[in-house]
């Protein structure tokens, strides 16, 4: 039997964080809620928890505040914020303290349960002891390399092993260019497995994922490869 992961939720919010509470536990999760960051730091503690949900905003001490000190304490426990705050700069703050995602209110609590089911996913399969890779902001979508999912809002796609791969290179080309060569080298072995064909065929499963942002395109680059441009 598989055991039901626990949850600490720390919002203020008297009126939705009750609701988010039994969403989850109808969703198989035990969620234990706070109010506000003293008893939550008490509570974490005191307790094992695989995931903390955290407002930002809240009285006297924030939600980032709170992480600084949980991650202190127990470095291991990822953490997801919650909060109304939509300015870049505050989500670069959340993902330097050490956020595993970020939710902007109002959220669909289904969305909220699928990412806390990737980051379950993720953190399963990498332990403390290894070295997970970090994900990524592809426009709308946010991709999981470890997990190999590639999630906006409440669509999850499970890529292949090679869509993923793909992908990754996409990600960390200069200036967003992938080389067919490239290609051949890092995600077929042996040459002869290589088909430009097969290469056509993963690069339009990744244009189909990612057509619902109409900002991102995968563009052809004659003689050379592909490009992945982000508006």
């Amino acid at each position: 039997m598989i055991q039901a992961p626990t949850i600490l939720l720390v919002d203020d919010d008297l009126t939705l964080s009750p609701l988010v509470k039994e969403y989850l536990e109808a969703r198989d999760m035990h969620c234990i809620l706070c109010h506000n960051a003293f008893d939550a730091i008490t509570l974490f503690k005191q307790k094992d928890f695989d995931l903390c949900l955290l407002d930002v905003q809240m009285p006297m001490k924030s939600g980032f505040d709170l992480a600084h000190e949980m991650v202190a304490f127990k470095p291991d426990v990822p953490f997801l914020f919650l909060t109304g705050q939509t300015e870049k700069e505050d989500r670069i703050r959340g993902f330097e303290y050490g956020a595993e995602d970020y939710i902007v209110k109002p959220f669909s609590l289904q969305e909220l349960v699928l990412r806390i089911h990737v980051i379950l996913r993720r953190i399963k399969a990498h332990p403390a002891t290894s070295s997970p890779q970090p994900s990524y902001a592809i426009g709308s979508f946010l991709f999981y390399p470890d997990v190999r999912e590639l999630l906006q809002g409440e669509t999850l796609h499970k890529l292949s092993e090679i869509e993923s791969k793909l992908l990754l290179l996409f990600l960390n080309a200069p200036e967003g260019i992938v080389h067919r060569d490239t290609v051949l080298k890092q995600l077929w072995k042996e040459e002869h497995l290589f088909r430009d064909r097969s290469l056509n065929v993963f690069v339009s499963k990744l244009r189909h994922y990612l057509k619902a942002d109409p900002s991102i395109e995968i563009l052809n680059i004659h003689g050379t490869g592909y490009r992945m441009i982000i508006r």
